[in-house]
């Protein structure tokens, strides 16, 4: 079956001080028809301008250097933006960003704002935007949805703005959800209700999902693919059962050592040694080996690309067997 989104050697470039680098460097990933897929990694890692390039609304002095995003089979401008060739393609994706109050315009009723999409994209009157809307507060399991429909984003609460941004992005009837960190600064119980609310729409409605997150607590909850993503390349991609139980990449190792183990309350996270490297002053071959124990001098001259390292799990590693291997015998141990 053809995979509803395909993403093909992603290149976005910014300009900082005059000076154009690579934000996302040479992205590749899929998505199969109903299917998620979660990207994790540090803040600054490119996960936000991956989706961002992929919906065409990169900020100003961003741009898609190269590469091709395919919807259904159809390849998008990226260079046009949100316009040009496949506008109507893109039109089947929506994006729930993850600051609900920056981003609800805080002027236009909750109603209003979901009611737009209806409207203009998918030329509903007036009467019917509005049934459309109340549908949708419901469908996302706000109460009282007529109230709700007449209120101003700063008088609901976070788990209630972020219901409403995903009611907005379902208000164009997508077949795609890409979600921007849509957790972010909700306690956990509030947490908790949103990922469930996003698998139920995926089984009551086929949606496909890309979520990204640093959170990988979040991950194994909602998709079933996970790429990890660390200075713009992704350096590991497979199963999320498959990567999270035995990870051949030792940044995605590292993270998982980092997450706290609710389950295991005795357990100390390790924290990554160091911090992301500046974009414009990318370490050579590697970009991880400054911060990695399995680190050779080849790491630091060998421009590593991902190689299957297992069935359907692919890592960018010169020295992935060995941390298998290394990992196995601590879980022996």
């Amino acid at each position: 079956m053809t995979p509803i989104l395909e993403v093909e050697g992603l290149v976005v470039e910014m300009t900082r001080h005059g000076v154009a680098f690579r934000a996302v460097d040479d992205a590749s990933f899929s998505l199969e028809r109903g299917g998620a897929l979660a990207i994790v990694g540090e803040s600054g890692c490119g996960k936000s301008l991956t989706l961002r390039a992929i919906m065409g609304l990169l900020p100003s002095g961003g741009r898609v250097a190269s590469g091709r995003v395919v919807v259904d089979g159809v390849t998008l401008d990226t260079a046009a933006g949100g316009r040009g060739r496949g506008h109507s393609q893109r039109q089947r994706m929506s994006i729930v960003f993850q600051d609900a109050l920056s981003a609800l315009n805080p002027v236009a009723t909750v109603g209003n704002q979901i009611a737009e999409a209806p409207r203009h994209v998918l030329g509903f009157g007036r009467s019917a935007s509005r049934q459309r809307a109340l549908e949708l507060l419901r469908l996302v399991g706000i109460p009282d949805p007529e109230r709700r429909y007449r209120a101003y984003p700063h008088e609901l609460s976070g788990g209630t703005r972020q219901r409403v941004m995903i009611a907005i992005a379902l208000s164009s009837d997508p077949a795609i959800l890409l979600c921007d960190e849509p957790t972010t600064a909700l306690d956990v119980t509030i947490q908790t209700q949103i990922l469930a609310l996003l698998a139920e729409l995926r089984a009551e409605r086929g949606l496909s999902l890309v979520l990204v997150t640093h959170d990988l607590g979040v991950v194994s909850q909602v998709a079933e693919r996970l790429a990890v993503m660390y200075t713009g390349r992704l350096v590991e991609t497979g199963p999320t059962g498959a990567v999270l139980a035995t990870p051949r990449h030792p940044y995605t190792a590292g993270l998982l050592a980092a997450a706290p183990n609710v389950d295991a309350p005795e357990y100390e996270p390790l924290a990554i040694p160091g911090s992301l490297p500046d974009p414009l002053r990318l370490p050579s071959g590697c970009t991880f080996h400054p911060r990695c124990r399995f680190a050779t001098p080849e790491c630091a001259t060998t421009d590593v690309r991902l190689e299957p390292v297992g069935p359907d799990h692919e890592a960018a590693c010169l020295h992935s067997d060995e941390l298998a291997t290394t990992r196995a015998a601590g879980n022996r141990g």
